[in-house]
């Protein structure tokens, strides 16, 4: 396991229950990090993983928003969504924090983000 986290951020981090725990970032990326020692296919010849194990918290999510009520999510595999929330103050990971066109006093980060479909806020 390397001494530098080799990926910037991370959703799909696989760690053990080790302390500290040794992490893999299970992320499927066009390209790896220039910092990723091992990278390595997927089942979609386009999609790459990084293998590289690191010691330590696996860093920052990717994804900009932490989590999601109302994603709109192609049907590829991983899925391309985007996230229509209004909320608050958008997540310091959204690059276009836009104000809501009906509450113009809450925000919508209208960013796209490829991967899995994000966790929902609130509870069903």
């Amino acid at each position: 396991a390397g001494k530098k986290r080799p990926w910037k951020c991370c959703d799909e981090a696989v760690c053990t229950r080790s302390i500290p725990p040794i992490c893999t970032c299970m992320d499927e990326v066009f390209e790896c990090p220039k910092t990723c020692k091992s990278c390595g296919p997927m089942g979609d010849p386009s999609r790459r993983i990084c293998q590289d194990q690191y010691v330590g918290d696996p860093g920052p999510i990717c994804r900009p928003w932490e989590c999601c009520d109302k994603a709109i999510c192609t049907r590829s595999n991983p899925p391309t969504c985007r996230c229509v929330d209004e909320v608050k103050k958008c997540a310091p990971t959204c690059k276009t924090c836009l104000p809501s066109r009906s509450r113009p006093s809450r925000r919508v980060c209208i960013d796209s983000y490829f991967g899995p479909v994000p966790p929902r806020c609130t509870p069903r």
